[in-house]
């Protein structure tokens, strides 16, 4: 797929898949969608990461009914113990998958948001798994040395970064540690 929007090419069990990422502040035009990924700012600017196999931002699938801010919350809890205080669309990645067994899903989005830390809980199990995920605030201008998501991955954080700085002047962010 040929594109203006910076892409990441990527081979997953073997087969050749492309990501794109779109900066909108309206991400249900883009359907279907599957996940919701967020990029989650602590008052001091720094994001934070999970571990799974590698780093990532926390995120997951929609259950029957969830709406993608519902689906954020929830597995933002689930995953990372972490409340938040407000969230704001910040794109959809487009997902190219042509050798997807699925027809139906050989093109798909997964939206992302910009997130404000309210706060962090203890650790617990993620219910789906029983796994605790290692969790970790990182400097915004080195997430990109802990989440290696090529170019896509790039120009989302660079965006969320960008909307995060011009955001953070008009709020007033609970205090933690």
């Amino acid at each position: 797929m040929k594109s203006n929007f910076p892409q990441t090419k990527y081979v997953f069990k073997g087969a050749k898949v492309i990501f794109s990422w779109i900066r909108t502040n309206k991400p249900l035009n883009y359907q279907p969608w599957t996940q919701v990924y967020g990029i989650c700012f602590d008052r001091k600017g720094k994001i934070l990461i999970i571990k799974d196999k590698e780093w990532k931002i926390p995120g997951g699938t929609p259950e029957k009914g969830e709406s993608p801010e519902t689906v954020l919350r929830r597995e933002l809890i689930e995953e990372a113990d972490t409340v938040i205080s407000q969230c704001w669309p910040l794109g959809a990645q487009r997902v190219d998958y042509p050798d997807n067994p699925d027809p139906k899903m050989r093109v798909f989005y997964q939206y992302r948001y910009l997130c404000l830390i309210e706060k962090l809980l203890p650790q617990t199990p993620d219910p789906d798994n029983g796994r605790i995920y290692p969790r970790k605030l990182v400097p915004a201008k080195e997430i990109t040395n802990w989440v290696r998501w090529g170019p896509a991955g790039e120009a989302m954080f660079k965006d969320a970064i960008e909307l995060f700085e011009k955001t953070i002047d008009h709020l007033i962010l609970p205090v933690f540690e």
